[in-house]
C-alpha cells in the first residue's frame, strides 16, 4: 500500500515521506555541491514543497534545506544546488495545519501563524 503524505506526521518533508516509502535517497552528493540562490518551500496537501524558478516543476524539500531539480538539474545556475528557506515558525505551523483533513492543509509564505489559525476557525478546526 502506498504512503499518503500527512498520514503519521501533520506535514511531510522528502526525508520523512521517502523514508516511509522504504526508499533511500542519496543526498550526500548534493551536499558537496555550491549554492547558486535561494528557493522558499510551501506547504501542499501535507507535503512541504519547493517550485523550480527555471522549468516550474515542484519537488519535495528535504531536510538539508538544499534544492535540486530532478527536471531541470538547476540547469540555468549550471548544476549548482539552492538553498531552501522553511519557515521560522515551522513548528507552529506545522501543529496548526495537522488539526486540518489532509486536502486543507497548506500553506504559502505569505501566510503568518495567525492567518492560519483564523483560517482553522473559519473552518471549525480546532
Amino acid at each position: 500500500m502506498a504512503y499518503l503524505a500527512g498520514t503519521n506526521r501533520s506535514v511531510d518533508t522528502g526525508d520523512t515521506y521517502f523514508n516511509e516509502l522504504s526508499k533511500r535517497i542519496n543526498r550526500n552528493q548534493l551536499k558537496k555541491l555550491k549554492t547558486d540562490g535561494t528557493v522558499e518551500a510551501r506547504i501542499e496537501y501535507a507535503r512541504y514543497i519547493v517550485d523550480c524558478p527555471n522549468c516550474n516543476s515542484a519537488e519535495f524539500a528535504f531536510e538539508d534545506n538544499l534544492f535540486f531539480c530532478s527536471q531541470c538539474k538547476n540547469s540555468d545556475i549550471q548544476g549548482k544546488a539552492r538553498e531552501v528557506k522553511i519557515p521560522k515558525g515551522r513548528k507552529q505551523i506545522e501543529d496548526i495545519l495537522g488539526k486540518r483533513v489532509i486536502a486543507s492543509r497548506h500553506w504559502l509564505s505569505t501566510e503568518s501563524v495567525k492567518d492560519l489559525q483564523n483560517e482553522n476557525l473559519k473552518m471549525g478546526v480546532i
